[in-house]
């Protein structure tokens, strides 16, 4: 391929010109070994056009994008490579968010499938299970699962999972402070890092979920363990079935969920900034649901009442203010 023609593929890439059913190839192309060097070239160049300002958030942005794809930081006689990447940072964390895309890239043998802010994705494993996943996840999982090894999957992030039964070859996904092992059955696990706690729910079948520095616990339908990871206690909850699986059909639903947590849900689920000024207590506990299709301002106006607060738009972020009577 010539090297105009991958300059102009990477650009119309870059500047999200691309329909939403080619994005996924091209991004399959794009991290590719085939014309590496060509298409980096492209990219720098692209980014050297674009002024962006680097931010704090930049620098954080960029070490959470190198953890999850295995880069270690260089020494500092590489400082000008650490300038550019964060240049680069500038432009493509903010491009994954905005254009609510996934990517795909392979090591280890692991394939990894991000999704955005504002998505949510449905896939199937090797083995014929299937994924749900929520907007702003994290999972991998091997391109193949070998006969003499388990079906292991990591997530960062909320997955729902149904599992195909295989009582020889067990099921088990794996989060930083716990993992949940299974045979053939159906649960969801929401194990974003930004979260205090941890939850795994069972919709059918039988899970041993496995907290760090704790004894494995077992759930039966319909039960809901919430580990708290800065207390590490731990604690299992009846639920209603409507409740596991309630964004899979694009509600939001808050059960007693603290006001931080709901504006967490928001801005995942409308790849959105939420910038809290209005003190609520984190003690202070909400249950409201949602359907499917109400916008984001619905859901403010709704909002405002039960909590108490006002809101308006600012740039690219909605300010919320106390409401004083």
């Amino acid at each position: 391929m010539e090297n105009s023609n991958i300059s102009r593929i990477v650009r119309q890439y870059l500047s999200k010109r691309f329909p939403k059913e080619t994005e996924e190839r091209i991004q399959r192309w794009i991290i590719a070994d085939k014309h590496m060097k060509e298409k980096e070239e492209a990219s720098l160049a692209y980014w050297t056009e674009l002024e962006t300002k680097i931010t704090p958030d930049t620098y954080a942005a960029l070490k959470r994008v190198n953890s999850r794809i295995g880069y270690s930081e260089r020494q500092s006689a590489d400082t000008l490579f650490y300038k550019k990447a964060l240049r680069i940072a500038a432009v493509l964390i903010p491009l994954f968010l905005i254009t609510g895309g996934y990517f795909y890239y392979t090591q280890h043998k692991l394939t990894e499938i991000t999704v955005a802010y504002g998505e949510t994705k449905h896939l199937f494993l090797p083995d014929s299970s299937e994924i749900w996943i929520n907007a702003g996840s994290n999972v991998k999982f091997p391109k193949t699962f070998t006969d003499d090894s388990l079906r292991q999957v990591y997530l960062e992030g909320e997955a729902y999972f149904s599992v195909r039964k295989n009582p020889a070859q067990p099921f088990i996904v794996k989060t930083e402070q716990l993992s949940v092992k299974v045979l053939g059955t159906k649960f969801n696990v929401k194990a974003y890092p930004d979260d205090e706690c941890i939850t795994a729910t069972l919709t059918s079948g039988k899970v041993e979920v496995s907290p760090q520095s704790q004894a494995p616990q077992t759930l039966a339908p319909n039960e809901q363990l919430i580990y708290n990871i800065k207390t590490s206690v731990l604690n299992i909850e009846k639920v209603s079935p409507a409740e596991t699986d309630a964004w899979l059909s694009g509600q939001i639903l808050f059960i007693n969920t603290s006001f931080g947590e709901m504006i967490q849900t928001l801005e995942r689920h409308f790849n959105v900034t939420i910038d809290d000024k209005t003190a609520i207590s984190a003690s202070k506990q909400y249950t409201v649901k949602f359907l499917k299709g109400e916008t984001l301002d619905e859901i403010l106006n709704v909002l405002k009442d039960v909590v108490g607060f006002t809101y308006r738009q600012q740039g690219a972020t909605i300010v919320l203010s106390k409401q004083y009577k």
